[in-house]
């Protein structure tokens, strides 16, 4: 688990310990923050009969079922084939949830992706969680941004995950990676302070490729040659794509609030005279709809599925030529 939950742990911890905690946990989390490893402490905790609260002692036959994946008392709602939570799966799991304990302590019910569960499936879950059988728990994961059905949220007892402070975050980072402090501080400002998040762009080595993006995206912004800066996209990595699009939006932010002479919040103060440069030859007007029209490709890639990405891009790059570059720049 990781150090910016310990608080929360120590907190729920200390109910259950007091004999009050409640029967359906219910986290919604921001990404790259490793919530998972909180659900798992707190469900390994639930299911060891030796420590009190939910402290796991890490040697007794629970701890050790559950540290190989075998706890037959430890039922686990995964996404299965990339496909929606469905209602037979929720079935089978309320039939095992009828049964005794077969360790002969407390079931618990893992389900990290609450918001991908099928409509049906949420209503047959809904059920259990309403009336559910002795010693049974639910510790359940939601992306914090993902709408949920108000009486599966009303029934649970809700924790909201997000971002540690900064300094708390910088040195964890210190203590897993080898990199100068500016660096580890430009991959928590482009991670949204996301710890994880920012490992995984240091262990990459995406810094240098996002400022060579914007490096392009720059020169697009200069030349206008639309096919040279759409070819820098990645549309083979999906990943890597969506990381471009969040550099891009990112920008026009920054760009905005430079024009606004807002100083604080920025992203890219790594790259802070570029977005000068850029902000001044536009005028507020051109930056706020360039802005628009970048948030608007990015929602379109998450909503959209089954397109030609290529020519989602190809169609608001061309509009950033003609209705922002073009259109609004500034005498």
């Amino acid at each position: 688990m990781y150090p910016w939950f310990a608080p929360l742990f120590q907190q729920l911890n200390a109910a259950f310990a007091a004999g009050h905690g409640h029967h359906a946990l219910l986290f919604k989390s921001e990404a790259g923050l490793g919530s998972e490893t909180l659900l798992n402490a707190i469900a390994k905790g639930l299911l060891c009969q030796t420590a009190p609260g939910l402290q796991a002692c890490g040697h007794c036959q629970h701890c050790q079922l559950f540290d190989s994946g075998n706890h037959p008392d430890l039922h686990r709602l995964l996404l299965q084939d990339g496909k929606n939570i469905g209602i037979d799966q929720v079935r089978e799991l309320i039939a095992n949830l009828q049964q005794y304990a077969r360790q002969d302590g407390n079931k618990v019910v893992y389900l990290p992706t609450l918001e991908l569960l099928s409509e049906a499936a949420a209503n047959a879950l809904l059920k259990t969680l309403e009336e559910p059988t002795d010693q049974t728990y639910f510790v359940l994961l939601a992306d914090i941004a993902a709408p949920l059905m108000p009486t599966i949220y009303s029934r649970c007892q809700v924790q909201t995950l997000i971002a540690p402070p900064v300094p708390l975050a910088t040195t964890w980072l210190q203590q897993q990676f080898s990199a100068a402090d500016e660096e580890i501080a430009t991959a928590l400002r482009v991670n949204y302070n996301r710890p994880l998040a920012a490992l995984n762009a240091l262990q990459q080595g995406w810094l240098p490729l996002r400022k060579q993006f914007l490096r392009q995206f720059w020169l697009f912004y200069q030349n206008r040659q639309l096919e040279l800066f759409l070819q820098q996209f990645a549309f083979k990595d999906e990943i890597l794509l969506q990381r471009q699009l969040n550099w891009l939006s990112a920008f026009f932010s920054d760009s905005l609030k430079c024009k606004l002479q807002i100083k604080q919040g920025w992203i890219n103060y790594d790259i802070a005279n570029g977005i000068e440069q850029f902000s001044q030859g536009l005028s507020q007007t051109a930056l706020l709809q360039g802005n628009q029209l970048v948030s608007q490709l990015r929602q379109d890639f998450a909503q959209i599925n089954a397109v030609n990405q290529e020519l989602i891009v190809l169609d608001c790059l061309s509009k950033l030529i003609s209705d922002v570059f073009e259109k609004q720049i500034e005498v």
